[in-house]
């Protein structure tokens, strides 16, 4: 029972003070300038599709065709494939329990607090949420081959055709169980 306890200190500890300083991850510490991407907004021309510009895993800061031999083609974000214009959707693989929340307009030097967001239990298809300049996002990565979080925010949108964000990864520090 006091493992129990000291368990789900630890976890809310982890939370609050998310992300960890001198915690790295692929040569990115919390503490680092966001690095930035630019998507494009899926599309499918003269039968190409562009999917692996469109899509970005935050764990290897990769996208595009190259990307593809690191990712296995299992990626975190995708940019303009909804019906909704403008889009991310983090529901990707067949096994997927991520999630996404828009948190609002904030800048990385903002004083802000980020609360968990528990993924699905099963696979479960996450609604589109709308790219907004100037907002911040978390995304809560799940399937059977990661767990992990990550924030990003939306520092230009030319609308139907791409998006710059800036993101950190933030690795998932403490598991319950």
């Amino acid at each position: 029972m006091r493992i129990k306890h000291i368990s789900l200190a630890l976890l809310a500890i982890a939370f609050a003070v998310l992300p960890l300083p001198g915690t790295t991850v692929l040569s990115q510490t919390p503490s680092d300038a966001p690095q930035t991407v630019t998507l494009s907004a899926r599309k499918k021309v003269d039968g190409v599709d562009n999917y692996t510009q469109a899509a970005f895993s935050f764990k290897y800061g990769v996208n595009g065709d190259a990307a593809l031999a690191v990712t296995r083609n299992n990626w975190d974000l995708l940019f303009g494939n909804s019906t909704m214009p403008d889009a991310f959707d983090v529901t990707i693989v067949t096994d997927d329990c991520s999630r996404i929340k828009d948190l609002g307009a904030f800048n990385w030097s903002d004083d802000f607090k980020i609360s968990a967001l528990p993924a699905y239990t099963e696979p479960t298809s996450e609604p589109s949420v709308k790219a907004i300049v100037g907002h911040m996002y978390l995304v809560h990565t799940k399937d059977r081959d990661n767990d992990h979080y990550a924030l990003f925010r939306v520092e230009a949108l030319d609308p139907g055709a791409r998006v710059t964000i800036s993101w950190k990864f933030i690795p998932t520090v403490v598991s319950a169980g």
